[in-house]
């Protein structure tokens, strides 16, 4: 286990940190949520759209569920039960981790909630959506957004890890249970057209969905040359 530990601690300092303020800049605001919103509310109107107002309901209430149960098990259960330091709370670790402006997080990191709540979000609108390139750009979102949190030295690459593993765990978890018992239609749909997945939703939407991720992506970064330049 030290064994393990010890590897765990010198493969999030190799990841953590570049010295580099253009780079801490796009990390530390990929890192807020807040910085999706525009995805957040695309996401909310195309649900909507494809969906009797019942079922867009249905999903959304199961979905605040998922983002809740993925939460509380993280935050209220598992991280003050194993109290694992965070790398930049650690004392033993803390002054060898590079940190960008003073952000530390609070004092435990495992496992990674950011890790689990954007692995279920991927995973449950993956399996709702049914669109093999929107599934590949949820989890490069899943998978770019908790980086930030090795870069900015608030988790352990091992709190990432079992945060992802969570996070599908639940999320497929939960998209079964909507599917079997709260709303069973949503599960009976199946579609064979080149306008619309096997699930029903319009391709059209699953491309606006994703330009609208990638369009995000590109704001952050203009926001952090910004700041570079201030």
């Amino acid at each position: 286990m030290n064994e393990l530990n010890e590897l765990d601690h010198q493969l999030t300092l190799a990841i953590n940190g570049s010295d580099n303020l253009f780079w801490d800049n796009v990390m530390y605001t990929v890192t807020d949520t807040f910085s999706w919103s525009l995805v957040i509310v695309a996401l909310l109107i195309i649900i909507f759209k494809n969906n009797t107002w019942k079922e867009a309901v249905m999903v959304y209430v199961t979905l605040a569920l998922l983002i809740f149960v993925a939460d509380r098990i993280c935050s209220g259960l598992v991280k003050p039960m194993v109290a694992r330091w965070r790398p930049a709370q650690d004392p033993q670790l803390m002054y060898f981790v590079d940190v960008v402006r003073n952000y530390r997080g609070g004092r435990f990191g495992f496992f990674s909630g950011h890790a689990c709540n954007t692995m279920c979000v991927a995973m449950f609108l993956s399996w709702l959506f049914r669109s093999p390139k929107v599934t590949v750009t949820l989890i490069f979102w899943s998978l770019t957004t908790t980086f930030t949190r090795l870069y900015l030295g608030v988790h352990y690459l091992g709190d990432v890890m079992v945060g992802f593993l969570i996070g599908a765990i639940l999320g497929a978890l939960f998209y079964w249970l909507m599917e079997r018992f709260v709303h069973p239609r949503i599960g009976m749909k199946r579609f064979i057209s080149e306008q619309f997945t096997s699930s029903g939703y319009l391709e059209s939407d699953m491309n606006t969905f994703m330009t609208i991720i990638f369009f995000n992506y590109i704001c952050v970064l203009i926001f952090a040359m910004t700041l570079g330049i201030g």
